[in-house]
């Protein structure tokens, strides 16, 4: 155990884990420099986590060679701030990924958390959102159903192997951000690279998966029952966030989605931008573009595209220098942090509902 006090942590950086996926490719290496293992096709990095599957380690600094669930385990309300808690498995709340999609992954449905108790799952539920980071011409993202499309329509089509006929489908471009609660049936398309923000579980129900076998000549498994019963059938057909853009501090503020569980933002810092939280929650930060300074209390780290570092709840503010964009997400105060500013720029309260996906079951319903 380091000497340096938990509870005055600056920064974490952690060692990243790459996960074999039979859809998975290798332009996280094309992209980032990331040291892969070579002639396997890797679908996933997990940046930050504390699930059962991996438990992200430190890598530099004082606390280096410790897992984020050890410090959680020490000093949850360091790690968290106060706004966030853990999950009801006693588990850090949110899991960053960056997915390379080779291939086209399943047509999948992850619970909500009701779901997942029901079910007696090992995890929560799964609300997600993705933000492309490169795309090749014509990638599509398959996110929702059809409007009209009926439980029993649902079942009939996996049945028969037609449920992405069902699908709301659009090409993916870089910087587009699709949000994806719980519930919400999709799939993501061949040659999309995304970082991926979600609740901290690893529930995955596949309902198609193209025909396709393993490496041994054997279909995946496929997990109908499940699938049907976290499907979610409403109006709401899905497709690309409208985010919402305003200024702060000599940054420029993109809203890319917000929810009661994460809210995303893409900073473009051009000079200096100094970030107070007041030690309400953790940021996860995560380089876009640019070669960008981070310093949180004592600590300060170069952070390049495609690599992320945590900033503890325990700070009350933390800064970035240089010229580049950060995606940063954290558990946020709905009003506070995403409708007060936005409102402040001039959106009305439909395009503010949209952040939150469905405006009928938008957590920012309720607020703005």
């Amino acid at each position: 155990m380091s000497t340096r006090n938990v509870g005055d942590m600056g920064l974490l950086r952690f060692e990243e884990a790459y996960f074999e996926r039979l859809w998975g490719g290798s332009r996280l290496a094309a992209l980032y420099g990331k040291p892969l293992p070579e002639r396997a096709p890797i679908g996933e990095a997990w940046m930050v986590s504390d699930h059962a599957a991996c438990e992200s380690v430190v890598s530099l600094g004082p606390f280096a060679g410790q897992s984020l669930r050890k410090l959680i385990e020490t000093a949850p309300a360091a790690i968290l701030g106060a706004r966030p808690q853990l999950t009801r498995f006693g588990r850090f709340p949110l899991l960053l990924k960056l997915i390379d999609a080779e291939d086209v992954l399943s047509v999948q449905v992850h619970p909500d958390d009701a779901t997942a108790a029901r079910l007696n799952e090992p995890d929560v539920g799964k609300t997600e959102m993705w933000h492309v980071l490169d795309a090749a011409p014509g990638s599509p993202i398959f996110c929702g159903l059809h409007s009209g499309t009926t439980h029993e329509r649902f079942a009939a089509a996996i049945a028969d192997g037609t449920v992405q006929d069902l699908l709301t489908r659009f090409d993916a471009r870089a910087d587009m951000t699709v949000f994806v609660a719980a519930g919400t049936v999709h799939a993501i398309g061949a040659g999309i690279v995304l970082a991926e923000i979600q609740q901290n579980s690893d529930l995955t129900y596949r309902c198609h998966d193209w025909g396709r076998v393993d490496s041994n000549g054997c279909p995946r498994t496929l997990h109908i029952e499940k699938s049907i019963e976290a499907a979610r059938f409403d109006p709401w057909r899905g497709g690309p966030a409208q985010t919402l853009t305003y200024t702060r501090d000599n940054a420029t503020i993109e809203v890319l989605g917000a929810c009661h569980y994460f809210a995303g933002e893409a900073v473009a810092v051009n000079g200096a931008y100094h970030r107070v939280t007041g030690g309400e929650s953790f940021h996860i930060l995560l380089v876009k573009a640019g070669a960008l300074l981070v310093r949180a209390g004592a600590d300060e780290a170069a952070i390049r595209p495609g690599e992320a570092v945590l900033i503890p709840g325990c700070r009350e503010r933390f800064d970035i220098e240089g010229d580049g964009i950060v995606l940063d997400y954290y558990v946020p105060d709905l009003g506070r942090d995403i409708v007060a500013p936005l409102r402040d720029a001039g959106y009305d309260r439909d395009a503010i509902l949209c952040l939150g996906g469905d405006p009928a079951s938008s957590d920012l319903a309720r607020i703005a």
